[in-house]
């Protein structure tokens, strides 16, 4: 086999390896448009109501709310607005999104680091997680939560497409995974994708907020 053949496949695997899951396929709300190879714009918008107990935003003006379920059956308030999203519910935490998918062993292999950043830093910061790939039945989010003794909300796909979609636009996210953001006061405030400093990443990211 050509030398310069067998190197280029070892590169490729290494960063592979150290970046993620890279789906061969953008998480279905990007569909790919295979001319060149680039997400389709995205045409379909999403529905965003006001939450009737929820009429004004204590950091950007004109933010609309909509309630997002969760895997395990309870709600999440999302406010979405010009610069970003926040969430009511963790009023003055940091709150760590992390998307990852059903099928990503990289993103379950991680899921312990984001535990022990969550006992680390419990009274500054909340989790909760986005399954980014194709939906989930019940039956595949109830084993999930068993087999990785998962105790933070998920929220799946469909739920979350708004938030999706603005990490696409916004950030240039691709669909790797798993991918980390920290959120503070309505305002996101660092974006990291999975690698082999992880922790070290996450925790720095935490620690600038903090300060």
């Amino acid at each position: 086999m050509n030398k310069n053949l067998i190197l280029s496949s070892l590169l490729l695997s290494s960063f592979l390896f150290y970046s993620g899951c890279m789906k061969k396929e953008f998480p279905n709300i990007y569909p790919e448009d295979s001319s060149n190879n680039n997400p389709s714009v995205i045409t379909e918008t999403t529905e965003i109501t006001p939450s009737p107990t929820e009429v004004t935003s204590q950091y950007v003006p004109q933010t609309k709310y909509r309630q997002m379920k969760t895997v395990q059956g309870g709600t999440i308030t999302l406010g979405e607005h010009a610069r970003g999203f926040e969430f009511p519910q963790y009023k003055g935490k940091i709150v760590l999104l992390e998307l990852f998918g059903k099928e990503c062993h990289f993103c379950f292999e991680e899921m312990p680091t984001i535990k022990k950043i969550q006992n680390i830093y419990q009274d500054k910061l909340s989790v909760i997680a986005i399954q980014a790939t194709s939906p989930m039945t019940k039956r595949e989010g109830a084993r999930l939560i068993q087999e990785h003794n998962i105790n933070y909300p998920i929220v799946d796909q469909d739920e979350a497409k708004s938030i999706l979609i603005y990490l696409r636009d916004i950030y240039q996210w691709r669909g790797i995974l798993p991918y980390i953001v920290l959120i503070k006061d309505g305002q996101i405030q660092q974006s990291i994708p999975g690698s082999n400093r992880f922790f070290k990443d996450i925790s720095e990211g935490i620690e600038d907020i903090i300060k």
